[in-house]
């Protein structure tokens, strides 16, 4: 190889009038960049978005009445994603298998599955986007120092509890911040059956079904919950207000972020 490789790349003549067209995988356009104006509004608008997918019903293909459900990341995408998209504005987040954007090339294998809008898109990430994917600082998210800078939108990945020191600190657990204030920060999360870890991933896989899809019935995900923090002696103690349970000292387990939105720009 020589110090500088070059690329050299035939130009089209200008007789040929013919344009050259690229395919794209829209799901919806980008029409502006974030701003840190987007940003605080998103911040604003996040609990009214987690609010309504807590709620959120729908009819299946037999004809039942059915609630969302989530894993806990692929509900902080679908955040994320409805609120970009009703803003015209770009989504990119990277997985160990591709990088997802709101407007793709198009290529079959990768896309006809996936109806091109908001929730097209948010399938289509979901699949392979883990909680350990939060934690591509500089990517996907950026870090937040301490909870007293927490915001609406903000994700707290859970590393350090003893399941976590198993694994190197790696994230298995993700939860939304909705609402801080001085005394408390509230949350909303995904969550998962038993299915979602091994031996039972394997067994689904090995007759074809994955429950990280969202478009198959043996999905892992579970309606949304809600939870909160609250400020303690120390540190910061919490409680699921849907099971019930609690657990004192509980935030110093989890890594604080923020979604990368500048990145998303590039």
């Amino acid at each position: 190889m020589d110090a500088v490789d070059q690329i050299v790349a035939k130009l089209t003549h200008k007789s040929d009038t013919q344009p050259h067209v690229v395919k794209m995988k829209v799901f919806w356009k980008t029409t502006r960049k974030w701003t840190d104006s987007d940003i605080a509004d998103f911040q604003s608008s996040v609990p009214a978005i987690v609010e309504i997918l807590r709620n959120e019903q729908y009819w299946t293909k037999d004809g039942a009445v059915a609630q969302d459900r989530f894993t806990c990341e692929d509900f902080a995408i679908r955040v994320l994603a409805q609120y970009a998209a009703s803003k015209g504005l770009p989504v990119k987040l990277k997985t160990d298998v591709r990088t997802y954007r709101n407007m793709e090339l198009y290529k079959a294998d990768e896309h006809d599955r996936y109806v091109s809008d908001m929730w097209g898109f948010a399938e289509m990430a979901m699949l392979t986007y883990g909680a350990p994917d939060m934690q591509r600082v500089g990517v996907n998210t950026v870090k937040v120092s301490v909870a007293e800078a927490l915001r609406p939108g903000d994700i707290l990945a859970l590393a350090h509890d003893a399941k976590g020191a198993v694994n190197g600190g790696r994230a298995h657990h993700i939860q939304v911040v909705s609402a801080v204030n001085p005394a408390s920060i509230h949350i909303y999360q995904g969550n998962s059956n038993n299915t979602i870890h091994w031996p039972m991933t394997w067994i689904y896989r090995a007759v074809g079904k994955n429950i990280a899809d969202p478009q198959q019935t043996a999905y892992g995900g579970l309606p949304v919950e809600t939870g909160e923090y609250t400020r303690a002696k120390s540190g910061w103690d919490y409680r699921n207000f849907k099971t019930g349970n609690r657990s004192s000292d509980a935030l110093k387990a989890f890594e604080l972020y923020r979604w990368n939105f500048m990145e998303f720009n590039k």
